[in-house]
């Protein structure tokens, strides 16, 4: 019986769905068997296959080199107690390891952990061997009031770090590091960062003729081609766009192995969207607001490039009077998560099928309700001002509302309870050039 060798959604690392990431590996493989190191972090983008290259890791590393490698998952435990993380932690390493995990307090659990059972396990392995500890979703704990774990685990990490030079970890975080907060890079900052990314032609090719090596489908070059240009390497799309594409082809139960046209192609584009829609949802929900204000203005200009020019004329027509900051620095960013590349006159989407999504589920005029958050400090001071307003403390509103319409210019609410006030206070000719201004580019708002 034929089976579907394509996987959308789950990890494939240690599958033979896994291809490519050569590059990676390598790189992990040099900081490892490197003396002066003992850590590495990678990151990148949501769905872009982390998860895979941890748990591929995890098969290859026994065969490169002495190394017992522990797969850990931080996802959801941001909120547990640092022990409870900690005794989960040792459990994982005990059943890899055969050495008993100790029966102890949480409160002596820390200290424990360290000085007791990690030596233990380092004394049980053979002398050359070195436990790498391989912490998924790490940067979960990166957020202040997420709970204990987040609070405790850095500075317990600290002393990790220089416990032992058999001792070795790999992060994988799904942020930019230049997000993470201050003191998590004070502790990052001597560690190697390598940027997990979309795949290679090369490798994509490999991908897609999965469906060969078990004799399920057969590809032209050209067919092969356009999945590249759909999916622009992007190791979920691929996927999804390929198992869609393997799925209409059997249904009817063909009698040779059928081939696949850039025909059936097309027609696996709009179910592929659909069954990626709860993926590309999150993948959404993890950009900022003004790169989601960036990218559905891009996105309806098409699949080709459009310089700066035309970015600010698209976005000053949805009702960006005035590009600040976080809009200014939003090409470069969805650029640096391989969403952006450059074109020949500015900025183009690299994966079609994103753009393709953003532009029937994210269209510009509702995604631009979102520019009153664009700059967090002036949502922050607008929350504190209207809470004045609702008080009827006019006057402690005021100053903190003329702050917020000079943090960003664009914030429609704020724009709005500052003319009602000023309204109040008899400041007709100010009200009425802010309503005016409104008025000009979010006509509704204005009414």
């Amino acid at each position: 019986m034929l089976v579907n060798p394509y996987i959308a959604g789950n990890p494939v690392g240690g599958s033979e769905a896994f291809v490519g990431r050569a590059d990676i590996l390598r790189t992990v493989l040099r900081v490892l068997k490197n003396p002066g190191e003992n850590a590495i972090v990678l990151y990148g983008q949501r769905r872009i296959g982390k998860t895979s290259v941890l748990l591929e890791l995890m098969r290859q590393l026994p065969h490169e080199g002495e190394y017992q490698p522990i797969y850990f998952d931080l996802q959801d435990k941001a909120a547990l107690p640092l022990s409870t993380v900690l005794r989960e932690l040792m459990q994982r390493i005990a059943a890899a390891t055969s050495v008993p995990a100790p029966t102890v307090t949480n409160d002596a659990l820390p200290e424990q952990f360290q000085t007791t059972f990690l030596q233990a396990v380092l004394q049980e392995l053979p002398l050359e061997t070195s436990l790498v500890l391989l912490f998924d979703e790490f940067d979960v704990l990166d957020n202040p009031g997420e709970g204990q774990a987040g609070k405790e685990f850095f500075p317990y990490l600290r002393n990790m770090l220089t416990l032992s030079p058999r001792l070795q970890f790999g992060f994988v975080i799904g942020r930019r590091p230049e997000d993470l907060s201050s003191f998590t890079l004070s502790i990052f900052k001597a560690i190697k960062m390598e940027r997990i990314s979309l795949l290679s032609a090369t490798d994509t090719t490999a991908l897609v003729r999965l469906s060969e090596q078990n004799g399920s489908l057969r590809w032209t070059k050209e067919a092969i081609a356009q999945i590249y240009i759909l999916t622009g390497g992007h190791p979920f799309l691929t996927q999804q766009l390929c198992q869609e594409l393997w799925e209409a082809t059997w249904q009817d139960d063909p009698t040779e192995t059928p081939l696949i046209t850039p025909a059936a192609i097309d027609a696996a584009v709009a179910p592929t969207l659909r069954s990626a829609m709860n993926a590309l949802e999150w993948l959404w929900d993890g950009l900022r607001p003004a790169q989601r204000i960036v990218a559905a203005a891009l996105a309806e200009a098409g699949p080709d490039s459009i310089d700066q020019e035309e970015l600010e004329s698209r976005l000053q027509q949805s009702g960006v009077r005035i590009l600040i900051g976080e809009l200014q620095d939003a090409p470069r960013t969805l650029q640096d998560w391989d969403l952006l590349e450059p074109g020949k006159a500015g900025y183009r989407f690299r994966v079609e099928l994103l753009r393709r999504w953003i532009v029937q589920n994210k269209p510009l005029a509702r995604v631009q309700q979102e520019i009153d958050f664009v700059q967090p400090a002036a949502e922050n001071l607008f929350l504190a001002a209207y809470a004045f307003y609702q008080a009827g403390q006019l006057e402690d509103a005021l100053p903190l509302l003329r702050q917020v319409v000079t943090l960003n210019p664009n914030h429609v609410r704020g724009a709005l309870v500052l003319s009602e006030i000023l309204l109040a206070q008899n400041e007709v000719d100010e009200a009425q050039q802010l309503l005016e201004s409104l008025h000009q580019y979010h006509p509704s708002a204005a009414q």
